[in-house]
């Protein structure tokens, strides 16, 4: 007998087997975490998204296309993380079910395929084309101030 939001457990043991893992009562169960490190580690991983794009807000290296990328990614899927734990800590129904992380976790991977894709495919000829411009600036003369 499993209570209803309860963790599933193996028959044979008392731990987790993998199968487990993507059961609909373990998916949508709305219980408050009861590994308070692993929830602790989750959030301290959502805050270090928030850190990492402050940091890359104000670096000046990164390509402007790629730094507007990643600010994005990583300030949504902290601060949204942040948010989803919140609820999951309060056990508010739905959205704090695990489900939500698995899903946002879903949709940042695909995002940061996105940002790869663009780095590979598309960064490399905007940079071309940005020192091209540069180059060709350095050779134009300069505007000479007036004075009256």
């Amino acid at each position: 007998m499993q209570i209803v939001g309860a963790t599933p457990l193996s028959p044979t043991k008392n731990i987790m087997i993998p199968k487990d893992f993507f059961t609909t009562d373990y998916l949508f169960a709305t219980q408050a975490p009861e590994n308070q490190k692993l929830f602790l580690a989750v959030v301290g991983v959502f805050v270090l998204f928030i850190i990492i794009s402050a940091l890359i807000y104000y670096n000046q290296k990164i390509h402007k296309g790629l730094k507007v990328r990643l600010f994005n990614f990583f300030l949504t899927v902290g601060i949204l993380g942040l948010i989803f734990s919140f609820f999951r800590f309060e056990a508010i129904p739905y959205i704090g079910a695990r489900i939500i992380i698995l899903l946002l976790l879903l949709a940042a991977i695909i995002w940061y395929l996105a940002i790869t894709v663009y780095t590979i495919a598309k960064m490399p000829g905007e940079v071309r084309i940005i020192k091209n411009h540069e180059r060709y600036v350095q050779y134009l003369p300069k505007q000479k101030i007036r004075r009256k």
